[in-house]
């Protein structure tokens, strides 16, 4: 599934996958699930992505800029601090079809 387009607003984005389905993303929910290897560790257990979600919750999400990579996934650079994760059409994906913050509030 390919991601056909992207409409980016001030907190939120609209993507378009190649089925023709769309979906609202808030950019909290695409920094929080960063692919990256600085912030997918902090995600391993409960206790560390309370303290990630706390730290960004602190900070102002503000619209990132975004890069292609290859055909297969995007690079958003978060003004407020990562931007090496690269966010497959899959990744992004699964990020829209979750709830807000659902992930975040598992076990």
């Amino acid at each position: 599934m390919s991601l056909t387009d992207i409409e980016r607003g001030d907190e939120s984005c609209k993507m378009t996958f190649s089925d023709g389905t769309e979906y609202h993303v808030e950019y909290l929910d695409l920094r929080l699930d960063c692919p990256c290897a600085n912030c997918k560790p902090r995600r391993e257990n409960k206790q560390r992505m309370i303290e990630f979600q706390e730290e960004l919750s602190r900070l102002r999400i503000e619209k990132p800029s975004i890069e292609i990579v290859g055909h297969y996934g995007l690079k958003f650079i978060w003004p407020s601090g990562c931007s090496s994760g690269i966010y497959s059409f899959d990744i992004l994906r699964e990020i829209a079809e979750t709830e807000p913050h659902s992930r975040w509030e598992q076990s």
